[in-house]
């Protein structure tokens, strides 16, 4: 491992690549911490400070948002929309695409589709960052309440903020493109990752402290390094996990009349819906317990008890954010996976599965075995997603401490799982094709061939 470290800096490309990436990243780290104008810094202080010493009384919601904006949202930084918005257009873009024909021809018309699509994409990007923007200005006063945070409540400040706030994530947007384009990775995945990986620190001090302070013992510190190394590996498990369904190919060789038949694999991934069932149900949740507060605060009787169980970590709470964790994951793999098309490609090629008839057969077979695979993705994901909540709630000394209960699963780990093995992939990749060992020798990565 440490070796192949080494070789990365002797591939001039592959170096000039990770420097790149690394410049871009800390542009957008300085973006994520410089306060929008017009905030009081030294109340601005004063309120996190307060924050830190109650946590108890933080929202988990607006916590997990810090964290994924790279703790922009806790500074009121100008970078807070971050990536996320150029994300929400294009998972809309996706979900669009099977209902309108056009947006699938985009993407099968080579570069010039390719080029309108993404430009679609940029044009609902700066939509959602308006929108975005504007609310989150308006609702800063709310945010840090019993703060004297806003110097000028004028509507000026709000629209100003909110060109300030569309102006950050465009440019962050395009420096994640560069880093797409020039960099390693991708550009937009790696900016999660980072926003998330910097709330690692805080972290790692707070189990310090809690060891200093007595609330800690050793033992119990290396006690959660194990279970998050172990959530750690079974979530590598899984996003590498697949089900190789053999393909037979019957190929004509030249000069013969006979053929021979060629073998490969269609692999189905169990968890094939990644992070995206997750990110549906997390804005379902906030809508939900926006829509039971705001009736619960007009004297609605029922609502006010249905808010009392809705609050983030508690058992009904958890128990509809595993519902709806569930239901996305089939209706995302439904959208993504069409096995009607995969069987009539295979027909078109030549290809079959051994033991199943071509068509409708083949079809329905590529369908019970993706859902038998969803339905234990599902459940997989579901228990990871649920796990951080069940720390937040019910770990006494973990409770409100949420910038260490989600590195534990959900979002956070499943993004940083997924990208730093797509990074691998990438970089073992480069390292091979220029005769360098890397980073698996006994082994190989999926991306390596066999």
């Amino acid at each position: 491992m440490i070796s192949a470290f080494k070789n990365i800096f002797k591939v001039k490309d592959l170096r000039k690549k990770i420097l790149y990436t690394l410049a871009m990243i800390a542009i957008i780290r300085i973006i994520q911490n410089i306060p929008i104008p017009g905030i009081n810094v030294d109340q601005l202080t004063l309120a996190l400070e307060d924050a830190k010493e109650n946590q108890a009384a933080s929202n988990g919601i607006i916590q997990t948002l810090n964290i994924f904006s790279g703790g922009a949202l806790a500074k009121c930084a100008i970078g807070v929309l971050g990536i996320m918005p150029y994300i929400t257009a294009s998972i809309i873009l996706q979900l669009m695409s099977p209902v309108f024909p056009q947006l699938q021809k985009m993407q099968r018309e080579g570069v010039q589709g390719r080029q309108k699509y993404i430009q679609l994409t940029r044009y609902i990007t700066i939509l959602i960052c308006v929108v975005q923007g504007f609310l989150f200005a308006r609702g800063l006063p709310t945010l840090f309440s019993g703060y004297n945070l806003i110097n000028d409540t004028s509507m000026g400040f709000y629209v100003s903020t909110t060109l300030i706030l569309l102006a950050s994530a465009m440019l962050i947007m395009w420096l994640g493109e560069q880093i797409t384009d020039k960099g390693i990775g991708q550009g937009a995945s790696i900016i999660i990752t980072v926003s998330v990986i910097s709330s690692m620190p805080s972290a790692i001090f707070r189990v310090v402290k809690f060891i200093s302070e007595d609330q800690m013992t050793p033992i119990g510190a290396i006690l959660l390094a194990s279970l998050f190394l172990a959530v750690t590996a079974a979530t590598v498990m899984v996003v590498q996990g697949m089900r190789k369904i053999p393909l037979k190919y019957a190929k004509r060789t030249a000069g013969s009349r006979g053929s021979v038949e060629k073998t490969s694999y269609l692999p189905l991934k169990v968890n094939h819906a990644g992070v995206m069932p997750i990110i549906f149900a997390g804005p379902v949740m906030i809508f939900l317990g926006f829509v039971v507060s705001y009736g619960a605060n007009n004297g609605v009787d029922w609502l006010k008890t249905a808010s009392a169980l809705l609050g983030y970590g508690d058992p009904v709470y958890i128990l509809i954010f595993g519902i709806l964790i569930l239901g996305f994951t089939f209706f995302w793999v439904a959208t993504q996976f069409n096995p009607i098309q995969i069987a009539d490609d295979l027909n078109r090629q030549g290809g079959f599965i051994p033991g199943v008839r071509p068509g409708d057969a083949t079809a329905e077979f590529l369908n019970a075995t993706m859902t038998r695979i969803t339905f234990a993705g599902a459940v997989f994901l579901t228990a990871l997603a649920v796990f951080p909540l069940l720390l937040f709630s019910y770990v006494e000394l973990l409770k409100s401490n949420q910038d260490i209960t989600s590195l534990f699963g959900g979002t956070s780990l499943l993004i940083m799982v997924g990208v730093i093995l797509q990074t691998m992939q990438q970089i073992e990749v480069q390292l091979v094709q220029h005769n360098y060992e890397g980073f698996v020798s006994t082994g190989r990565l999926r991306s390596r061939a066999g």
